[in-house]
């Protein structure tokens, strides 16, 4: 049976494990050049193979919770660094047979490097192929970063850091880093609008997290929304799908339930809610887009106005 273990001692047992690693994953929404450091201290060069994941969102490097220099330590020791915007899980993979998952980043205070530090909770397991496969589905869905990508993140940082606008600093532009084209749950609203969602409190980057912190300026909101990796799917499946009759419920119920990434998929009721939802905020935030109607008694159908045509 696993039990919990502080982030001292998480840190302990990395630090039995790491020199002799062949493969290590580390999952981490945040990073800070003490956690990078002290795993340079421990890998030889031409050691394991080294692949790291964090949200790296523009307002994650502004506040400190990440660090750019960590991830230039790191790409220039040859790890594979990626950042994937709506990630909140902090997991280790070492080689194939153990990981670690709890509250711990990748930080200071999350490995408790630092004097004054976080309490965190870790469990160690043994990994089975359900866990390597959902770790997998995490790096391969997260977009990797170059030096010249940092640089730009970099620039774009001093550009943005004045702005009054927090959610403006929540996701990077296409050119800089592109959104992974995989769809995901948290992609899409986890509640109707106004509805308190935990979620949202604990990752703010959410796009629907984002447009419920802007929801007193209208304008600001419906650019949210319409940006969103759940709407822009949406539009794109009415473009395609575009009769006189539109695009049912059920269909977009069953397009939703085949392209969502996660690990083990949603059971279809789940994707329906998902569904539901977004089909609230579309009312609010999109009917110059995308007209809802119900003929006679069937369900929601889907027309472009006129305009989008």
């Amino acid at each position: 049976m696993s039990s919990l273990i502080s982030n001292a001692e998480l840190k302990s047992e990395l630090e039995a494990i790491l020199p002799n690693c062949r493969r290590l994953t580390i999952i981490s929404a945040f990073m800070t050049q003490p956690a990078t450091r002290w795993l340079s201290s421990l890998i030889a060069d031409g050691g394991p193979v080294v692949q790291l994941v964090g949200r790296f969102s523009p307002l994650d490097f502004i506040k400190g919770s990440s660090d750019l220099n960590a991830l230039r330590d790191c790409v220039n020791r040859g790890y594979t660094v990626k950042a994937l915007t709506n990630l909140h899980a902090k997991i280790y993979q070492i080689d194939e047979d153990t990981i670690f998952n709890g509250s711990a980043n990748f930080s200071g205070k999350g490995l408790a490097l630092v004097d004054i530090c976080n309490l965190e909770a870790c469990t160690r397991i043994r990994a089975c192929e359900q866990s390597k496969s959902f770790i997998d589905n995490i790096v391969n869905s997260a977009y990797e970063l170059s030096p010249e990508t940092i640089n730009d993140m970099e620039r774009y940082i001093s550009e943005i850091e004045k702005i009054d606008k927090p959610e403006l600093k929540m996701t990077w532009p296409e050119e800089i880093i592109s959104q992974s084209k995989d769809l995901f749950v948290s992609d899409f609203p986890l509640s109707v609008p106004g509805d308190f969602v935990e979620e949202y409190e604990v990752n703010p980057s959410l796009a629907f997290a984002q447009i419920e912190n802007t929801k007193g300026d209208f304008e600001l909101a419906s650019k949210l929304f319409k940006r969103s990796k759940a709407y822009k799917w949406l539009i794109n499946r009415v473009l395609e799908n575009e009769s006189d009759r539109g695009l049912g419920f059920g269909q977009v119920s069953s397009l939703l339930h085949e392209v969502l990434a996660d690990d083990p998929v949603p059971y279809r009721r789940q994707v329906k809610e998902l569904q539901a939802n977004l089909y609230f905020y579309l009312k609010i935030y999109a009917v110059d887009e995308i007209q809802i109607y119900i003929p006679g008694r069937n369900s929601e159908v889907l027309k472009l106005v006129k305009e989008q045509k």
